[in-house]
């Protein structure tokens, strides 16, 4: 059973590190994208609901309130994962994205009026390191500066998603919270494409099956082998297992895109993936995944 939930969660990291792909491969807007990923990984997610008879009543009236609040950050977390590989790189994308242990560990402790472990400076100054070497130019007008600040955005709001899934996963199947975060998700991008009608772009039938693909194989499927992984092996085993997603993301990039990283890239990954790792051995903790 150890070695099956041990592949069940590489199988899902694997494809959480696939997911950026079909970002660069999809010709459709930020808001498309998000939209569809949490549509139809919500109604994939509604279908595992219904036939495993997992009840979708909350106990507390103000958890509904921090459902609500979670799909909102849910939502902008993706839109801006999404936005930060459309206009650089699935590398810098999915690495920035795994700085957000940086803000957890400032958050956190304020959050759930904890004592502030000072030995996750270290981790936090090789992320801050790690995030220098990436940017090329400290100018709005480059692609991969802009990328890295999209990356950010989103790494914050992830981070702000985990500290409430931490306060919800005390008292909920995280199957349950998730199907509420995305449905709220798919809503919030619902209402705000028809709002502003923006521009979203061409799209063929083959690229509307992607969408599909992305949202239910890439996104639900991968989420529910993460959750099923869980059962029998450590919170901190998975977590470091979970640092391979942007090692993944970056080689398939590489492999399927012919992305290339500079030295200055490499360095700045080194730097990150090793402070998450260090993180990850002194924290004990798992949060939900994206």
């Amino acid at each position: 059973m150890k070695k099956r939930s041990l592949l069940s969660v590489h199988i899902a990291v694997l494809l959480f590190g696939a997911s950026g792909l079909f970002v660069k491969m999809i010709p459709m807007s930020a808001l498309l994208m998000t939209l569809g990923r949490a549509l139809f990984s919500a109604l994939a997610l509604y279908l595992f609901v219904h036939f495993r008879h997992y009840s979708l009543r909350l106990h507390r009236i103000q958890d509904y309130f921090w459902n609500l609040l979670a799909g909102l950050v849910l939502a902008i977390h993706w839109f801006f994962f999404i936005m930060s590989i459309q206009v650089s790189t699935v590398a810098i994308g999915t690495i920035t994205f795994a700085t957000y242990p940086l803000f957890v560990v400032f958050i956190e402790p304020y959050v759930f009026k904890e004592k502030f472990q000072y030995k996750n400076l270290m981790s936090v100054l090789m992320i801050a390191i790690g995030i220098a070497f990436l940017i090329p130019a400290f100018q709005m007008t480059n692609a991969i500066t802009l990328g890295i600040i999209y990356g950010l955005i989103s790494s914050f709001h992830f981070a702000m998603l985990s500290i409430i899934n931490r306060r919800l996963a005390s008292s909920y199947d995280s199957v349950v919270i998730t199907l509420y975060e995305q449905a709220v998700a798919a809503g919030v991008m619902t209402i705000l494409i028809s709002i502003i009608n923006p521009p979203l772009g061409e799209g063929s039938f083959g690229d509307f099956f992607a969408l599909v693909i992305y949202g239910v194989i890439f996104t639900a499927l991968a989420h529910s082998l993460y959750i099923h992984g869980l059962k029998d092996i450590k919170a901190q085993t998975a977590s470091i297992i979970s640092v391979l997603e942007p090692v993944y993301s970056i080689f398939l990039a590489i492999l399927f895109l012919h992305e290339r990283l500079a030295y200055q890239e490499i360095i700045g990954t080194v730097f990150i993936l090793l402070a998450v790792i260090v993180g990850t051995l002194h924290n004990d903790s798992l949060e939900v995944k994206e």
